[in-house]
């Protein structure tokens, strides 16, 4: 796994994990709003055969254990980046002061996995296709300018690591760990969102009383990228209240 500094010479550092099918560029408006905060962004991979949502936390974990200087970090994800983010601070609440959590899906989603496969199988090859794909863009809510820069993600992307992506990401579920934990949490979910992500977000809420959520009007899934203002406004708003 990759992961790219961005202000080194801060000494507050926020870990940004992105979601599905596009990669740390997401990030961009963030990192160049929050220059006064050492960014961190990492590149999720899923393209080996063992990889999971839980070995990746595991990964950023160590990662983060050795990186916090001499305070905590601050987590941000995004959809799967989310679900990762939510087994980093269940397992270890104790290395961040504040998490945000924008569109996690934590409902398990009942698809058996060979429609799945097949449905990844049929779809991986229009990838390719400059219009495939910029549908696809419109309905993970990626800006006309970033659109670029998620085809030529896109391109990278083996049909195995979509599969292994697919699969994790609807088979989450809220780690047991998370109703004990004594740290701030902060769960974003657009309103124009399937209602899965809106029970989701309540879900977490009701599971632990140092959640809140917050509904983001005419949003979709893609708050970070849709209104990125709004996003660094809001983030920085939690920031101020929290000692790293």
């Amino acid at each position: 796994m990759k992961i790219t500094i961005y202000h080194e010479h801060q000494e507050q550092t926020l870990l940004f994990l992105h979601g599905g099918g596009v990669g740390g560029w997401m990030w961009k408006e963030q990192i160049m709003h929050f220059k006064d905060y050492r960014c961190a962004v990492a590149e999720l991979d899923f393209e080996t055969d063992n990889v999971s949502i839980k070995h990746l936390a595991d990964q950023l974990l160590n990662w983060a254990e050795n990186n916090k200087r001499n305070g905590k970090l601050a987590l941000i994800g995004f959809s799967i980046g989310a679900q990762i983010a939510l087994q980093m601070v269940s397992k270890r609440p104790d290395l961040f002061c504040f998490t945000m959590l924008n569109s996690p899906l934590t409902i398990p989603v009942n698809l058996p996995t060979n429609i799945i496969r097949t449905a990844v199988s049929l779809t991986h090859p229009l990838v390719k296709n400059k219009s495939f794909a910029a549908l696809q863009a419109r309905a993970l809510s990626i800006p006309a300018e970033d659109f670029d820069a998620y085809y030529q993600y896109s391109l990278q992307i083996s049909s195995i690591a979509l599969t292994k992506m697919l699969e994790e990401n609807m088979q989450f579920s809220i780690p047991q760990d998370f109703s004990n934990i004594k740290t701030d949490v902060l769960v974003t979910v657009g309103a124009k969102e399937k209602q899965i992500m809106k029970r989701s977000a309540a879900e977490l809420t009701n599971r632990n009383s140092d959640c809140s959520s917050l509904l983001i009007a005419d949003i979709g899934h893609g708050f970070p990228v849709e209104q990125p203002q709004l996003f660094n406004l809001l983030l920085r708003q939690k920031l101020a209240t929290h000692q790293f």
